[in-house]
C-alpha cells in the first residue's frame, strides 16, 4: 500500500548547510502519472461548499430550472415527491418537486439520466427504502397515473388537485369510495396531501421507467457480488461472516454526484455536485437543526413505533446534517462524466451506449474534453482529484486517499478534523496512531543532544463528531476504532460488557476443577468462552490520554450533536443524525462526498469523494463548521497552535458544560456533547 500511494521524490541536501526541501503529497500523485491518467489532479476548479440540504438542494434546484443540454444523475436513491425548496410551511407539496423539476427540464429538450441503486431483495425485505413508489409505498389509490393517457398531466399539484375532487365526490356521494387492491382507502381531508404524495411518486416512476416522460430516462442498478469479494480479499482485517455475508450479498451504490451540461457549450456553463446528501426527503435540513421544523417531513407510525424514549411526541423528523460541493467549469467534471457513463452503459449492457468515457491522456482538444474545462487556472481555483471506490472497477482511491491523510496527519501540527455517519475503520485509527508514533520516535532521536524536549514536539489535536451508531450491530466496530485513540470510554454500554464477560471467564478458570471431572458420573464442566468480539478489543493496545499525548503527541475528543429546544413547559433534546462525511487537516486539506469511515465505503459499495488542497477553501469551511457547532463559542481563529490548543480546550469545557446543562434540564450552547452510547452488543454487522 505504501509503495503505491507515496510518489518517488530525490531531494537534495545543501552541504554546507545540512538542509534540504521537499513538498508535502496529500492527493494521488501517482494516479495522475503523465500517460497514465487514471485520476486526474486538475487544478482549475471553482468550487463552493455548502453545509446541510437546505443550502445544497436549494443550488441544485436552481441549476436544473437553468440547465440547457443535460443533467446526470446518480445516487442511492431518489424520491421524485421531494421538495428541493421548500417555500412554505404546511403540507406537501411545499415548493416544486424533484420529479417535477426534472419533467419540466426534459420538456424543454434537456437530456435526463437518471441511475438509481435498487435490490429487489432487499426492498422486499424491507431493507431499502430508498424509492418511494418504487421500493415502498407501492400500493395508492389510482395505478393508472403513470400511464400513457395520464403522463403527460403528471405533477404533484395535479396528484393533489384529482384526489381532493375524488374525495368530495365519494362524501357526496357522486362516486364510489377509492380503493385498491388492498381494500377501502381511510382518510380524511388531512391525510389527502400524504396520499397523494405517494401516488404522484409510484406515477412518476410508471411513468419515468415506461419511457413516457419527454427525454428522460431511468436506469437501476445493483451491487456486484463478486466484485466485492474481490476487494474484501485486499483488506488487512477481514470481515466476520455475517458481515462479509451482507457486504457481497447486499452491496449498494452510495455514489450521489450530479452533473449539468457537462459538454453543452464547450462545458461553459458546466457545473457538477460531490456530496453525502441523499436525494430523498429525509436529508433536508437547515443549519440551525431545528428541534422540531414543520419543513422536515412528519414522524410516521413505522418512525413514531421505533423511537426512543428522548424522541417520543415529536412531530417531525429528526435534524440532519450533511455536505455537498459545487464544481463549476473545472477539470474536475471529467472524471464525474467517466464515473457516470461507465455505470450507465453497464446499467444496461444490452442498450444502446450512451457515451463514452473522456480521455483525459489525450492531447488537448483530441480526447473529448470540452473546451472550457481545460481553461487556465484562476487565482481562486482550487486543485482537486475526484477518487472513488467502484469495486467492478478495481478502484480503491478513497481507501488510498485516507491512508495517504493518515500519514499525513502524523506529521501535522496542529489538528485534524472528521465528522462522519459511521467511524469504524479501525484500520484507519490504529494506521494514524502509529504513524505519529514512528514521527515521535524521530522527534526524539532528532532531539538528542540539542535542548530540545517533548514539550516542543506540536501536538496533533483530533476531534471527532459521530453520531452514536445507528444500530446496536454497529457498536462494537465503533468500539475498536475509538479504542485506538483511547476513547473507547464513550461506548459505554460497550466497554462495561467487556468488563463483565471478562471477569464471567476470570472467575470460571480461577475455580478449582475436581480431579475426577470428565469420568463416569462427573461430566466435564463447560463454560462459554469469550465472545470474539470481546477477545478482539482485549487485543487492541488502548492508551488513556496521558500516554496517547506522551507516546504519539495526541489530543482527542469525540463529540455526538443534539439540537435543543423549548416546548414552553421544559428544555427537550434530540440527536442531530451526522450523515456527513468530512474530513480536515490542519487548513490545508479536504475531502467529502459520499464515503464512510467504514469498511464498506472503503471496499464493497460504490462511492465517490472529492479531495482538494485549498487553505482558503478549507479555512473558511473549518471556521463555518465549528462556529456553527459550538454556538459561536469558539471557531479556531487564525488555526496557529495557539488557536488550535484555545479551540481544543473551549471545546472540551463546553461540551461537559453542555453534557451538564442536559442533566440538570438547561439550555444548550450550540450543539456539541460528549459522545455517550449506554448500549452494547456481541455482533458485528456494519
Amino acid at each position: 500500500m505504501t509503495e503505491a500511494i507515496n510518489r518517488t521524490e530525490t531531494t537534495y541536501v545543501d552541504a554546507r548547510t545540512g538542509t534540504g526541501r521537499c513538498t508535502v503529497q496529500w492527493l494521488l500523485e501517482n494516479r495522475n502519472l503523465k500517460g497514465k491518467t487514471t485520476h486526474p489532479i486538475t487544478h482549475n476548479n471553482k468550487l463552493t461548499m455548502f453545509i446541510c440540504g437546505k443550502e445544497g438542494f436549494q443550488d441544485i434546484a436552481k441549476e436544473i430550472r437553468n440547465a440547457k443540454g443535460s443533467i446526470d444523475i446518480c445516487c442511492w436513491g431518489f424520491d421524485p415527491g421531494m421538495e428541493l425548496e421548500r417555500t412554505r410551511n404546511g403540507t406537501w407539496p411545499r415548493g416544486d418537486t424533484y420529479g417535477d423539476l426534472l419533467v419540466a427540464a426534459g420538456r424543454r429538450g434537456v437530456r435526463v439520466r437518471l441511475l438509481v441503486w435498487y435490490d429487489w431483495t432487499a426492498a422486499k425485505a424491507g431493507m431499502a427504502r430508498n424509492m418511494p413508489g418504487m421500493t415502498h409505498d407501492t400500493h395508492v389509490w389510482r395505478m393508472d397515473g403513470g400511464s400513457k393517457t395520464n403522463a403527460g398531466t403528471l405533477s404533484a399539484a395535479n396528484s393533489i388537485a384529482l384526489l381532493r375532487s375524488r374525495h368530495a365526490e365519494a362524501k357526496a356521494g357522486k362516486s364510489d369510495p377509492l380503493r385498491n387492491q388492498r381494500g377501502i382507502f381511510r382518510f380524511t381531508d388531512e391525510t389527502i396531501p400524504l396520499l397523494a404524495r405517494k401516488e404522484y411518486c409510484f406515477s412518476w416512476y410508471r411513468a419515468a421507467r415506461g419511457g413516457m416522460l419527454k427525454n428522460i430516462e431511468v436506469r437501476l442498478h445493483n451491487g456486484d457480488g463478486d466484485s466485492i469479494e474481490r476487494q474484501l480479499s485486499t483488506e488487512t482485517t477481514q470481515p466476520g461472516i455475517l458481515e462479509r455475508t451482507c457486504m457481497e450479498s447486499f452491496g449498494t451504490h452510495h455514489q450521489k454526484p450530479l452533473l449539468i451540461d457537462f459538454d453543452h457549450a464547450d462545458g461553459t456553463k458546466a457545473v457538477g455536485y460531490v456530496m453525502g446528501l441523499n436525494s430523498v426527503t429525509e436529508y433536508w435540513d437547515t443549519t440551525s437543526h431545528q428541534l422540531e421544523n414543520p419543513r422536515r417531513e412528519e414522524v410516521g407510525p413505522t418512525e413514531a413505533a421505533k423511537a426512543s424514549v428522548e424522541e417520543r411526541g415529536f412531530k417531525t423528523l429528526k435534524p440532519f446534517r450533511d455536505y455537498a460541493c459545487r464544481i463549476d467549469r473545472g477539470g474536475a467534471l471529467v472524471p464525474l462524466y467517466n464515473n457516470f457513463i461507465c455505470a450507465w452503459n453497464r446499467a444496461r449492457s444490452n442498450a444502446p451506449s450512451g457515451g463514452s468515457a473522456v480521455d483525459f491522456n489525450a492531447a488537448a482538444g483530441n480526447g473529448g474534453v470540452p473546451a472550457a474545462l481545460l481553461r487556465k487556472p484562476c487565482p481562486d481555483d482550487s486543485t482537486v482529484q475526484i477518487v472513488r471506490t467502484q469495486p467492478a472497477e478495481d478502484d480503491l482511491t478513497i481507501r488510498e486517499l485516507y491512508f495517504k491523510a493518515a500519514d499525513n496527519a502524523s506529521l501535522a501540527f496542529r489538528y485534524l478534523y472528521v465528522e462522519n455517519q459511521y467511524f469504524q475503520y479501525e484500520e484507519w485509527t490504529q494506521r494514524l496512531v502509529q504513524k505519529r508514533r514512528d514521527v515521535m520516535k524521530l522527534w526524539n532521536k532528532a532531539r538528542a543532544g540539542s535542548n530540545k524536549h517533548l514539550a516542543h514536539m506540536p501536538v496533533l489535536h483530533v476531534f471527532v463528531v459521530i453520531p452514536m451508531p445507528e444500530r446496536k450491530e454497529m457498536i462494537s466496530r465503533t468500539y475498536d476504532a475509538l479504542a485506538h485513540l483511547g476513547e473507547q470510554g464513550a461506548m459505554k454500554g460497550q466497554q462495561a460488557m467487556i468488563g463483565e464477560e471478562n471477569r464471567r471467564v476470570a472467575a470460571i478458570k480461577a475455580k478449582p476443577s475436581h480431579p475426577l471431572d470428565g469420568t463416569l458420573g462427573r461430566p466435564q464442566k463447560h463454560h462459554a468462552p469469550l465472545p470474539e468480539v470481546v477477545r478482539h478489543a482485549n487485543s487492541i493496545d488502548k492508551p488513556d490520554p496521558k500516554r496517547l499525548e506522551r507516546e504519539s503527541g495526541i489530543k482527542v475528543c469525540t463529540a455526538m450533536l443534539n439540537a435543543c429546544g423549548s416546548d414552553d413547559k421544559q428544555w427537550r433534546y434530540r440527536e442531530i443524525y451526522i450523515h456527513s462525511k468530512l474530513l480536515l487537516v490542519d487548513d490545508v486539506f479536504c475531502t467529502l462526498g459520499s464515503a464512510n469511515l467504514n469498511q464498506r465505503s472503503m471496499t464493497a459499495d460504490s462511492e465517490l469523494n472529492l479531495a482538494t488542497i485549498d487553505p482558503k477553501l478549507t479555512t473558511d469551511l473549518r471556521w463555518r463548521v465549528w462556529k456553527q457547532l459550538s454556538g459561536g463559542a469558539f471557531d479556531g481563529g487564525d488555526g496557529s497552535k495557539a488557536e488550535i490548543e484555545k479551540a481544543f480546550s473551549q471545546c472540551q469545557a463546553l461540551m461537559r458544560t453542555n453534557a451538564l446543562q442536559k442533566k440538570i434540564g438547561g439550555k444548550l450552547t450550540g450543539f456539541l456533547l460528549p459522545l455517550a452510547d449506554e448500549r452494547s452488543s456481541t455482533i458485528r454487522l456494519g
